[in-house]
């Protein structure tokens, strides 16, 4: 998968967005292992939850574009991040629709996603932190466990994901992804480990889902 062009090219843009970074770029590397896998189950709508700057489901439409063309959404409470996405996919020749939303509140629940990806505000934090104006910090801060934030978003996936539905997520391990690989599989959702890297003192996860047949 080609990497997509992404410019921060303001104070205000640098300030409060969040930057593609190693947790990005794994994510990323996680969905051109699975592309061949992706295409065949040619998906009409994929969202990504929390786009930042907008790399991640960027790369994923300039990859599948010419194979299936779906439609693309991107979610973000923070509106310089929606604003920076729409910035993004135009300088990468790529369609995709951005709404400020605050996670999935205003979505109705109709298993239509073929795709969703999250790499969610996952950083071990006081609970106080997930509620503070900052913007910026809302990309990273998760609270207890580092939690917070997913833990309002799993319990959605199931009524969103289409029958042949992939979701991926990105995790450290401080967030115990067996344990939420196990959560998961009570709501009849199969879920593994498909990608992981150790950097600066984290290490991170992407876990793969998909309903139980």
């Amino acid at each position: 998968m080609e990497t997509p062009v992404v410019s921060l090219d303001t104070d205000k843009e640098r300030e409060n967005v969040y930057e593609p970074s190693e947790d990005s770029f794994l994510l990323i590397d996680a969905l051109e292992m699975d592309l061949k896998d992706i295409k065949c189950r040619e998906p009409l709508i994929c969202m990504e939850i929390g786009v930042g700057s907008g790399v991640v489901i960027t790369a994923l439409a300039m990859a599948l574009k010419k194979y299936c063309a779906p439609h693309f959404l991107g979610i973000d409470i923070n509106p310089e991040a929606c604003q920076l996405t729409r910035k993004t996919s135009t300088a990468n020749d790529v369609n995709i629709d951005v709404v400020q939303m605050d996670l999935l509140t205003a979505l109705c629940k109709r298993n239509v996603f073929d795709l969703i990806l999250f790499n969610p505000p996952y950083v071990v934090t006081e609970p106080s932190e997930i509620m503070g104006d900052d913007l910026i910090s809302k990309a990273w801060a998760g609270g207890e466990k580092g939690r917070q934030v997913m833990d309002r978003v799993f319990p959605i996936i199931p009524d969103l994901l289409s029958r042949t539905g992939l979701f991926y997520l990105l995790l450290i391990k401080e967030n115990e992804p067996h344990a939420i690989i196990d959560y998961f599989k009570n709501l009849n959702i199969s879920g593994h480990i498909v990608n992981e890297r150790k950097i600066r003192g984290e290490h991170l996860f992407v876990l793969r889902f998909e309903k139980e047949r």
